[in-house]
């Protein structure tokens, strides 16, 4: 029994050590200093932003509608509304 004691401690190593664990110390600590602070007009960028935005939207709907146009052009879509007036009599129903 303490032969397979120390023949396992001696493969697995050292249990319960702390790597590392003095590396870090000098590392200075995060403030709310640190943190950016708002400068210039809001206005201004919020503009920008909403021109962006406004763009990729219209950019999205105009692929959507391209697809759906292209695919009813090539027969990938059957959108069904080609119905008509009466039903098919059929005599084999009856």
């Amino acid at each position: 029994m303490h032969v397979a004691r120390v023949v396992i401690r001696s493969f697995a190593g050292k249990v319960g050590t702390r790597n590392a664990s003095s590396h870090g110390h000098h590392v200075a600590h995060s403030t709310y200093n640190d943190l950016p602070s708002p400068s210039g007009n809001w206005k201004t960028h919020y503009d920008a932003m909403q021109r962006k935005y406004n763009a990729q939207l219209a950019l999205g709907v105009a692929a959507f509608a391209g697809t759906l146009l292209f695919g009813k052009a090539a027969g990938y879509f059957e959108f069904y509304n080609d119905y008509p007036e009466k039903p098919a009599v059929i005599e084999s129903y009856k």
